[in-house]
């Protein structure tokens, strides 16, 4: 029977403030197994829900979200004071057209905003990249790069054109290349759900099925020169500033000038490459392959776009292998959750503003810029202690610590939609959200950036640290009980929305953070001495990750998983020191729930971690996620403390025992 879509465990603000015991396993001994006896409880009462491929106490935090923005939705829906154009009125029509499916189901393929016959007029090359060039930005067309806008790594004070790899339907390179039985069972899979979306679009069976295949066969060239999700930690890797000239070299059959001036960005001298192999390639793969493939490649473009905006049949399609397939889910998300996912998408804003005025208190924003302040002064301390930086380089880091942004809640400024029509169909809806974004990037190139703009919503449970705008950034939605509860005690929530606090933090300083400067800039601010130091650190850091078993034969990647695992010691450690500044001035509270403060810090981050995946989808995880399962951030961190051992008494023998030579402290 498949699990009620309402987990059974209790969701944010059911239990007392603070409450860590109903949510534990105190039969587990701490040495035993720290996870589960930190979230036994939890782990017992929970299923993952049909429509999920992983479930975890944020997912219990964003499904009171989602309760919170389908309210708000329901109630505009009544007003009889909503403008007509106005964004509010935008979103409840978006949602309407999303949940209306007798009128989606209808014209089904016919409602796709893109000319699939012009695609099938195409007879020469020329014509196809003419075509691509102009339906970039009036379709779903992709086709073989795409240029965004973003800081530049080297000034990032000023925005700048980035061009990227291919459009391709499976997660990464490896799915092409690394040959398995895993692996091959995805791409037969994805194969046929390419077929049967080309059979949807109008085509027989047999052309479908060798249209896949070819389609299979370009993405696996295409795919060969790009970079591995684990080359993404080295910005070296991927920032190489190139003159538009070398795009024309490299490409000259398609006409960039052109291109770039339909972006609106006639002028545009240099471009960010992030996939140079790729750009090198890319041209003779093209030429290489028959036109009729291209133009398959192009019509998918296209139709696995929209599908999930047309009919339930396609829809259906996609969700069985993106779904299914990859994550283990067996069945998709209530047909109102994904309206509401795509009004988030494209009119998300709007709704945070609503969100924001009815959901999150004034309090909670003073209480958690005070709490950052308190974990920026023992990050402070801490990196003035580091026995292994020279003070030249402590000086530098300090400085950039100290020059760290922090935003809170929701955006001074709230960002309008004004570009966005709500047209006939929803997925020409969608598309006018989309390119209306995009002509609000492009619009931005060699311009100042705005350093104030959120790059996540206020309705977001999430987090996030910017390396150009060295930023912390901490979403309202995040800001609930159990990540943070101001009724509760300090260790609850220093474990808790303090480890986070201190994550985002210590992203300024792991191995990508740490090559960019106080103003965001790419820059080398480190002796070589240090730099040597600092990069031994991580290798050992990532070897240790390699040892982690998450299944039978799968290991975390702990290249892959770099970053993150830094941020997550770093941020614990940080958040630890903070509370022992705070029981030094406030005095200790003594025990609650029967364990010290020192106790509930560690159960409190192990229980904030609390979460179950589905095989499929945790085999998905560890090869492209760099984050590491659950269960590893859980305990993973703390191993690498030695207060950890001695607050729970573990030993050597202990399973969750680590030697005091194989613990590792960077920040």
């Amino acid at each position: 029977t498949p699990a009620p879509r309402a987990a059974a465990s209790p969701v944010a603000g059911s239990v007392a403030a603070g409450a860590l015991l109903p949510q534990m396993d105190v039969s587990v001994k701490p040495g035993a197994d720290f996870f589960r006896y930190a979230a036994g409880g939890w782990l017992e009462r929970t299923e993952i829900p049909a429509d999920e491929a992983s479930y975890s106490i944020t997912h219990e935090l964003r499904d009171l979200t989602i309760e919170q923005l389908l309210a708000l939705l329901d109630r505009l829906a009544t007003s009889e004071e909503l403008a007509v154009g106005s964004d509010e009125w935008k979103a409840v029509q978006l949602f309407a057209q999303a949940t209306d499916l007798e009128t989606r189901n209808a014209p089904a393929i016919g409602a796709i905003p893109c000319d699939l016959e012009a695609i099938d007029g195409i007879s020469t090359i020329d014509e196809l990249y003419t075509f691509v060039r102009d339906a970039f930005m009036t379709s779903y067309i992709y086709g073989f790069y795409g240029i965004s806008a973003a800081p530049d790594f080297v000034d990032s004070s000023v925005y700048t054109a980035w061009y990227s790899g291919p459009a391709l339907g499976l997660p990464s390179r490896d799915y092409y290349w690394v040959d398995d039985e895993g692996n091959e069972a995805i791409r037969e899979a994805y194969r046929g759900m390419n077929a049967a979306l080309l059979e949807a679009a109008g085509y027989d069976a047999a052309r479908a099925d060798a249209a896949a295949g070819r389609v299979y066969d370009l993405e696996k060239r295409l795919a060969e020169p790009i970079l591995r999700p684990e080359d993404f930690n080295d910005p070296g890797n991927y920032y190489n500033p190139r003159p538009v000239s070398d795009l024309i070299a490299a490409n000259p059959d398609f006409d960039w000038p052109a291109f770039l001036d339909i972006l609106g960005i006639p002028g545009q001298e240099t471009v960010v490459v992030t996939q140079l192999a790729y750009l090198v390639a890319v041209d003779a793969i093209v030429a290489d392959t028959d036109l009729e493939t291209l133009k398959d490649y192009l019509r998918l473009q296209v139709v696995q776009s929209a599908a999930s905006a047309l009919s339930d049949e396609m829809g259906e399609i996609v969700f069985d292998f993106y779904g299914t397939t990859l994550n283990g889910v067996e069945e998709q998300a209530p047909l109102a959750e994904r309206a509401l996912d795509d009004v988030n998408g494209s009119l998300g804003f709007a709704l945070g503003q609503l969100y924001v005025d009815e959901y999150f208190p004034p309090a909670a924003k003073a209480e958690i810029e005070a709490l950052v302040a308190d974990l920026i002064a023992a990050t402070r301390a801490r990196i003035e202690a580091l026995d292994w930086m020279s003070p030249v380089t402590k000086e530098t880091a300090l400085a950039k610590l100290d020059a760290i942004r922090v935003k809170v809640g929701y955006p001074d400024e709230w960002r309008t939609y004004d570009g966005v029509t709500i047209e006939e169909s929803l997925a020409q809806t969608l598309l006018s959200a989309s390119l209306a974004e995009a002509k609000r990037q492009y619009a931005r190139v060699g311009k100042p950036v705005d350093r104030d703009e959120w790059g996540m919503l206020p309705q977001e449970v999430n987090a996030y640290y910017s390396a150009t705008n060295n930023e912390i950034v901490f979403p309202a939605a995040i800001l609930q009980a159990p990540f943070f509860d101001y009724e509760a005690d300090r260790a609850f929530n220093y474990g808790s929305i303090g480890a986070t606090i201190g994550h985002e933090i210590t992203h300024g300083f792991d191995q990508g953070g740490s090559q960019f400067d106080a103003e965001g800039n790419l820059a080398n601010w480190w002796s070589a001495e240090d730099l040597a130091k600092f990069e031994a650190l991580t290798a050992e850091v990532a070897a240790q990750y390699d040892t982690v078993e998450v299944l039978p034969g799968l290991h975390v990647d702990g290249d892959l998983t770099i970053g993150e695992n830094i941020a997550d010691m770093g941020g614990l450690q940080i958040a630890y020191d903070a509370l022992e500044l705070a029981l030094a001035e406030e005095g200790d509270p003594g025990l609650i729930e029967g364990f010290t403060p020192r106790q509930r810090f560690f159960i409190s981050y192990a229980f904030s971690w609390a979460g179950k995946a589905r095989e499929a989808a945790l085999r998905t995880q560890v090869l492209t996620d760099s984050h590491a399962p659950e269960a590893v951030r859980a305990v993973q961190p703390a191993r690498n403390m030695d207060i950890f051992f001695e607050a729970f008494g573990i030993e050597p023998g202990d399973p969750v025992y680590l030697p005091p030579d194989e613990r590792i402290v960077i920040w």
